[in-house]
């Protein structure tokens, strides 16, 4: 609809555009777009200051010209190739790297340390604990939790309180009901169960349809 209105709008437009364009070039200057109050008063301003601010900005300044002639910039540090091949020559036990090849991807998203202190503990240790934690709960408690991992008992009650590992909630389906697969419940079992009954009535609708076809 907009492609058809201004198709026939168009030779309104250009109508006698020739004699338009000329009144338009013959004007001494453009009109100047008004200016703000605020505008007007900093000129005010300026022009009382400098009266010949104007010839001042087209004349070239010779002063600044001369300070410019007298800035120099000098580098005084040393290039990045002499400082590597100085650290190579005071060590050369230990070379730089020359693998290029990109980093493996880590489990967690960085890289865990390979030696954990007293007191602390890594994410996967944590999972680890808190999904034996919710499995079982009477037979990994927090006393044993802190003794196995090394853990103050108080930091592995706050940790079982206030952080759960995650559960799949499978949704109900005509031919089967619910599930929630977690660290509470078999969940692989519970997964394989599901998804094979997903799969079980995706292949019952195709031979029903290849039926229909056949017949």
């Amino acid at each position: 609809m907009g492609a058809i209105v201004s198709r026939a709008l168009r030779p309104i437009k250009s109508f006698n555009i020739e004699n338009r364009a000329h009144r338009v070039i013959s004007k001494e200057k453009p009109q100047v777009a008004p200016s703000y109050p605020s505008t007007v008063q900093d000129l005010q301003r300026v022009q009382e200051a400098v009266p010949d601010i104007d010839k001042k900005l087209e004349s070239k300044d010779s002063h600044l010209d001369d300070r410019l002639k007298n800035v120099y910039v000098t580098s005084k540090g040393t290039p990045e190739d002499d400082i590597t091949r100085k650290k190579q020559d005071e060590n050369p036990n230990r070379p730089l790297p020359q693998d290029r090849n990109a980093l493996e991807d880590f489990d967690f998203g960085f890289k865990e340390p390979e030696r954990v202190p007293y007191g602390r503990t890594t994410l996967r240790q944590a999972i680890e604990y808190i999904t034996s934690h919710q499995m079982n709960p009477e037979e990994a408690t927090a006393a044993k939790i802190a003794y196995e991992y090394k853990l103050k008992e108080s930091d592995v009650e706050n940790i079982l309180k206030h952080f759960k590992t995650y559960e799949v909630y499978v949704p109900e389906t005509k031919d089967s009901k619910a599930v929630i697969a977690g660290p509470t419940k078999n969940r692989r079992k519970l997964m394989e169960q599901s998804v094979g009954k997903i799969e079980a009535k995706k292949d019952s609708n195709l031979d029903k349809q290849n039926e229909k076809s056949a017949s």
